[in-house]
């Protein structure tokens, strides 16, 4: 009776793993069935929400469904992205997110509520654009030299706006800042918006956005931007030299955008994705309309994105210790 009551048991888990592995199997088939919702962990009208808008039109094309973004800022993005670490892991909830949530976080906050590695599967890389510095157009300096010697002088008080304490843009400036001893005083806006008005208006000395936060900006002549931080210059910025050109190769700062799901999503669910997302990042519409953004396409499988975590994070660990910030 014990063996024909174990070779039971015994089958029954057989049937239940190969029924489970079908159901998964079937569920992948079918995806998607509905819409899908696209969590995007900052406010409406950010740097990043053209971005995913875009994405999710054309992702929706491909995977022939709709894709609805939904904005969940907060907490330099951590309310989004925890919010969508506890989505279901059916492939009906996916998020784009970027270095600061991804990477930066980790080390600024005590607790984030979730953790990229972990809590996330990767779908794939979509792009990264640089920070650059911004100056008014009446700032007398004319590149990366004239501003680090201009903030060294003593006669003068330089501010530096950002969109909060450990923003690509406070990290940024303060890598700047150790160049010159640290003189610049940081000041913390709520929105980048507000910070472009006092840059353009002279009441702010610089700052130091993203590249598709001063496109616009530039060709109206009511800021100018005197260095690109990457290894090569920014394409709708091509006037610009890299800070690397002008003697400073250190000040690297990049923001990457990343596609991702809750982890437990089935492995042909995000191949579907990871296909999908290919087709868009390589179709010359959308490559020319990225592009425009500023944003520089990093297309590859979800094993890059693996690799870039394990590789930014501690290096942005080190950039928030060096800059000395903390957030609660």
């Amino acid at each position: 009776m014990m063996r024909i009551t174990a070779r039971r048991m015994w089958a029954g888990a057989a049937c239940l793993g190969i029924g489970l592995a079908l159901a998964g199997t079937s569920q992948a088939a079918g995806w998607p069935e509905r819409p899908i919702m696209l969590i995007l962990p900052s406010g409406a009208g950010g740097s990043s929400d053209p971005l995913a808008r875009l994405l999710a039109a054309e992702l929706g094309k491909r995977l022939e469904t709709s894709i609805v973004v939904q904005n969940r800022p907060g907490a330099g993005g951590n309310v989004g992205m925890a919010q969508a670490s506890r989505a279901q892991p059916d492939g009906y909830t996916i998020t784009l997110s970027w270095t600061g949530p991804l990477a930066t976080n980790l080390a600024l906050y005590k607790q984030v509520g979730y953790d990229p590695r972990t809590d996330f599967a990767p779908v794939g890389m979509v792009g990264c654009t640089p920070n650059v510095l911004a100056v008014g157009r009446d700032s007398p300096a004319n590149s990366l030299k004239d501003f680090v010697t201009y903030a060294q002088d003593k006669a003068h008080k330089i501010s530096y706006g950002s969109t909060g304490v450990g923003s690509s843009w406070h990290i940024a400036g303060e890598m700047v800042n150790r160049l010159e001893g640290g003189r610049m005083v940081h000041i913390p806006y709520q929105t980048p918006g507000a910070a472009l008005t006092d840059l353009e208006a002279g009441r702010l000395d610089a700052m130091f956005p993203v590249v598709p936060m001063t496109v616009g900006h530039v060709k109206s002549g009511d800021i100018k931007v005197l260095a690109v931080f990457s290894k090569t210059r920014a394409s709708v910025l091509p006037q610009v030299p890299t800070a690397a050109e002008q003697g400073y190769p250190d000040l690297i700062s990049d923001t990457c955008f990343a596609l991702l799901t809750p982890k437990g999503v089935s492995a042909d669910i995000i191949a579907k994705l990871n296909a999908a997302l290919q087709g868009v990042l390589s179709d010359a519409n959308s490559r020319t309309a990225i592009e425009d953004m500023g944003v520089r396409i990093q297309a590859g499988p979800p094993a890059a994105l693996s690799a870039y975590l394990e590789s930014e994070i501690p290096r942005q660990a080190e950039l928030v210790h060096a800059a000395g910030a903390t957030a609660q």
